[in-house]
């Protein structure tokens, strides 16, 4: 069963499966943000959805799109990973300190692996970074306080946009 994912500005994304390739067609075609062009054929389509933000797609099942998916997600993860190295100036190894993942005597490789590709970061290890990032690297009794006000729901009222701002 082909899959399409559609990930477009001012809309929530859609993830439509249908039965064959002329169904997803008319499904994808029934959306207001589909443009006129990518209505007449199952190319045209195809063409369009690869112009849209990842994971965007035309997909022959389910599992190839999940795959998709996840190395985009990997992919983006990476990206922020070297981001972040180059901003602070710390080497893998005081980069996985900081973010916890293991003490300065370490070998950093989750944070090698990360750069690589090879895994994504977790979201608390996200959250990590982005207040690396914004404040340095926190002490443990510092992390133990951060833990806490999280538990406690006080980081529920942290905008997304001032986390992507870090």
């Amino acid at each position: 069963m082909p899959v399409a994912i559609i990930i477009a500005e001012g809309v929530a994304p859609a993830v439509l499966e249908a039965d064959s390739d002329a169904a997803l067609l008319d499904r994808v075609a029934e959306l207001r943000v589909t443009p006129p062009d990518a209505k007449e054929s199952v190319a045209a389509c195809r063409a369009w959805l690869e112009g849209l933000p990842a994971p965007s797609g035309w997909f022959a099942t389910t599992e190839e799109a999940e795959a998709f998916r996840e190395r985009t997600a990997r992919e983006r993860d990476a990206q922020l990973m070297r981001a972040a190295l180059k901003h602070t100036g710390l080497s893998h190894r005081e980069m996985t300190a900081a973010l916890g993942l293991a003490d300065a005597a370490g070998d950093g490789s989750p944070v090698r692996k990360i750069t690589l590709a090879k895994v994504g970061l977790s979201g608390p290890t996200r959250r990590s970074l982005a207040y690396l990032i914004r404040h340095g690297a926190m002490t443990r009794e510092q992390e133990a306080a951060a833990l806490n006000r999280i538990a406690n729901g006080e980081w529920r009222t942290v905008q997304r946009e001032a986390i992507r701002r870090a």
